[in-house]
C-alpha cells in the first residue's frame, strides 16, 4: 500500500472500531477533536471507562492501523461491512485557522517544523503570506497534517469512503455518522459541544487575511480539495 504521507500520520490519525465496524480518519483543523469526543462517548457507553483527553492517542478506545496487518487494513478500506468516514473543511478557513492556532502563538510542533523548513529560528514571526507560500511549495509528504491537502491526507485515492462530512454542516453530518455507527444509541446534541482546544473564528476573518495572490496559489495547490469535496474557489 503506497500513501503520500508519512506512515506515522496514518497510525496517529486513523481510528478503527472492530466492534462497531467503522473507520474514521481525522483531518487536522476539521472538527477532528469534536468527532473523537463523541466517538469515545459512544465506544464507552455502558462501561465505567471515561476518555477525558482525546488528544492522547495512547488513551484511545479505538485501534490504530499499526495493530492490523496491511491485508486486513486494505480489506477494511474496501469492505462494504465497514462504515468509513472523515470530516473535511473549506481550504481557506482551514488554513487560516491553522495559521492563527498553530503558527501565530509560536509554541506548537507544527510551528517549529515550519520555521525549520523556512531556515529560521524558533521565535521568528511568520506572516500569513510566508505561511501560505511555504506550505504551497512543500510536497504532500513534507506538509504537516494540519495543512496537508485533505484529499491526500485522507488517502481518498485508496479508501473507499462511505461518507464525507463537512465541518460547516457538523451537527447534520455527525448525526448521519452516529446513526450509522451507533444505531441503538440516542443522538447527542451535536450543536452543544466543541472539543477543539482553541477556537479561531477563521470563517469570519477570511476577507482580512486573504488576497487574490494567496487565493490563486492555494487554488492551485489545493485543487483536489476544492474539486473532490465540492468547495467553491474564490
Amino acid at each position: 500500500m503506497k500513501i503520500e504521507k508519512p506512515i506515522h500520520d496514518l497510525y496517529s490519525h486513523s481510528y478503527i472500531s472492530l466492534k462497531n465496524k467503522y473507520f474514521f480518519h481525522s483531518v487536522g483543523k476539521a472538527a477532528n477533536s469534536t468527532v473523537k469526543h463523541f466517538l469515545y462517548l459512544g465506544e464507552a457507553k455502558g462501561t465505567r471507562f471515561k476518555y477525558e483527553n482525546v488528544h492522547d492517542r495512547r488513551l484511545s478506545p479505538l485501534i490504530s492501523p499499526f495493530q492490523l496487518t496491511e491485508e486486513h487494513l486494505l480489506e477494511i478500506f474496501n469492505s462494504q461491512d465497514f462504515f468509513k468516514f472523515t470530516f473535511v473543511r473549506n481550504p481557506y478557513s482551514r488554513l487560516l485557522s491553522c495559521y492563527l492556532d498553530r503558527i501565530v502563538p509560536k509554541k506548537s510542533t507544527p510551528y517549529k517544523e515550519l520555521v525549520r523548513y523556512l531556515e529560521k529560528d524558533v521565535g521568528y514571526e511568520v506572516s500569513f503570506q510566508e505561511f501560505i507560500e511555504a506550505i504551497c511549495k512543500q510536497s504532500i509528504y513534507e506538509q504537516n497534517n494540519h495543512w496537508r491537502v485533505q484529499y491526500y491526507d485522507t488517502m481518498s485515492d485508496i479508501v473507499n469512503y462511505s461518507f464525507i462530512g463537512k465541518q460547516e454542516s457538523f451537527a447534520e453530518h455527525m448525526s448521519i455518522v452516529w446513526s450509522k455507527v451507533y444505531p441503538n444509541l440516542a443522538l447527542p446534541n451535536f450543536d452543544s459541544t466543541n472539543s477543539s482546544p482553541s477556537r479561531t473564528s477563521s470563517e469570519k476573518k477570511i476577507d482580512i487575511y486573504w488576497n487574490s495572490y494567496l487565493i490563486n496559489i492555494v487554488n492551485e495547490k489545493y485543487r483536489m480539495d476544492f474539486e473532490h469535496f465540492n468547495y467553491d474557489m474564490r
